[in-house]
């Protein structure tokens, strides 16, 4: 059996697809190693770098390294008092993991990657109002606990949490969601690593190698809805 779902994790992918799974595993690594962060930095930024790839070419193995990831990086980011980002891989991340998996599973094409869908117009209008109501209440929620950043802090919570979802319901718009929280992280973790003099250099690669992967994957996602009639033609 589990051969056989590796044999299934391992079918359709493209050589560019595999060169840049291994390329950005590999500078992550590389990074972590000349920036002196501890194995269990440089472990979080692996696993994460495999879900967010993984998850991209929708498979749903990506949930595997996503269980790691979250237990992970909920703790480094404790350390740094990012306290927003702690509550959410560990209270909503980790759970979320599981519950994609079973999801996912069953929701896959041929070549046994996850099928895509999209959002309708009023379904995205109501997920930005919504949005933009709970980074505001959160982000005073955290300013009244020390956060060190609290409102990019709670901006990065909040459309997280909304990108989990839209990926659970294999929507194209959590890349959207991706790519402005991987912009907001990469600011975040600048700062961690200026006021650090250098420390978590993993992390913020990791950020880096998620804001450019968010644009590929919307970009793939987006042209698969549109070139496939029997794929994406549902709205959720």
């Amino acid at each position: 059996m589990i051969e056989k779902f590796l044999k299934q994790e391992l079918t359709g992918w493209k050589t560019w697809e595999a060169v840049y799974l291994f390329s950005a595993v590999g500078i992550t690594i590389a990074a972590g190693y000349q920036g002196g962060d501890n194995a269990l930095g440089t472990a979080s930024a692996v696993t994460g770098t495999l879900y967010t790839m993984l998850a991209g070419k929708g498979k749903v193995s990506c949930y595997i390294f996503g269980i790691f990831n979250t237990i992970a990086y909920g703790y480094i980011a404790g350390t740094q008092q990012l306290y927003g980002d702690r509550m959410l891989n560990w209270g909503i991340y980790l759970p979320m993991m599981f519950i994609g998996f079973g999801m996912w599973i069953f929701r896959r094409d041929a070549q046994y990657c996850v099928i895509k869908e999209r959002l309708s117009r009023r379904a995205l209008w109501v997920t930005v109002c919504l949005n933009l109501a709970a980074v505001m209440i959160y982000g005073y929620i955290l300013k009244r606990m020390n956060d060190s950043q609290p409102y990019l802090d709670s901006f990065t919570t909040v459309v997280s949490v909304t990108a989990m979802v839209l990926t659970l319901k294999r929507c194209i718009e959590q890349w959207v969601c991706w790519t402005l929280v991987n912009l907001a992280s990469v600011i975040m973790w600048i700062k961690v690593y200026i006021s650090t003099g250098g420390e978590a250099t993993a992390t913020m690669l990791w950020w880096v190698i998620m804001l450019a992967s968010g644009i590929i994957f919307f970009v793939q996602w987006y042209r698969s809805l549109n070139n496939n009639s029997n794929v994406g033609n549902e709205e959720c």
